[in-house]
């Protein structure tokens, strides 16, 4: 699997008009694939407004915002510039300004969280772009309570929109190795074994859109093959908007959710 450049990645996300024009999950054609991840963590956790959530990598907002819609008290990060903008104006829009504070930040330094734990700590959208995901998930224990939540996504390779995205990941590298790569895939065992090295276990995972061909936003074009695609696609979320079991890591993205190991 193709590593991530641990120095251009991270600069690429902290330009402006960088991942701000191609980020846009709540709309297009594809917001009914990124709903349902949503639906997974309103499904999945027993959420309590008294909770203190951290968002790492909080993009837009989206997930932020949608705990501080119901009560928690939520504090959003991101390395761009723009995107702690745009996270700022969702909170606003959404009603939730005293709720939901955005800030500058990195994944890979979470220090200041650590001081005091937070009950939930998000990392959505996220692990496919970070160089160093160990460092990452150490941080990201720190800043976990040990009667804490993580959640988490990750695009695996086990699915066919990872295995799409591994070809094309590897013929660019072949024939265009000057360019930058910004995103990489994942495992369903490594995923495990990567969150026991850093204190977590896995609790369970959710799978989103096994059919789902493309859900890059990025990369969508309106042409009669994308079109055709993404209706497969809705049909299966109208369906069935997350997997459960042995088709879970079969998403085009999956939805994990862990808890601390005490003591780790």
């Amino acid at each position: 699997m193709s590593e991530l450049d641990s120095d251009r990645v991270p600069d690429y996300f902290r330009q402006r008009n960088t991942v701000a024009e191609w980020w846009t999950p709540d709309e297009g054609p594809l917001a009914f694939h990124y709903d349902a991840e949503l639906k997974v963590l309103e499904d999945v956790l027993v959420i309590d407004p008294a909770w203190r959530v951290l968002d790492v990598g909080t993009g837009r907002g989206r997930f932020g915002a949608f705990f501080a819609t119901r009560g928690c008290d939520v504090w959003g990060i991101d390395l761009n510039p723009e995107m702690v903008e745009l996270a700022r104006e969702t909170a606003e829009r959404r009603g939730v300004s005293e709720r939901f504070t955005i800030e500058a930040g990195s994944a890979t330094d979470l220090a200041v969280y650590a001081q005091a734990p937070r009950d939930l700590v998000l990392c959505m959208e996220l692990f496919d772009h970070l160089p160093d995901l160990p460092l990452a998930l150490r941080e990201l224990r720190s800043a976990t309570a040990d009667s804490g939540r993580f959640a988490f996504t990750y695009v695996p390779s086990e699915s066919l929109y990872g295995a799409l995205g591994n070809v094309y990941r590897a013929v660019k590298r072949r024939w265009r190795p000057q360019e930058l790569l910004i995103s990489r895939t994942y495992g369903l065992t490594e995923i495990r074994s990567l969150l026991a090295d850093a204190g977590f276990e896995l609790e369970g995972h959710w799978g989103v859109g096994v059919l789902c061909l493309n859900a890059q936003t990025r990369l969508f074009e309106q042409n009669w093959l994308a079109r055709a695609l993404t209706g497969l696609a809705r049909l299966e979320a109208r369906i069935r908007p997350y997997h459960r079991g042995r088709l879970a890591r079969h998403g085009a993205h999956v939805v994990g959710i862990a808890r601390p190991v005490r003591g780790a």
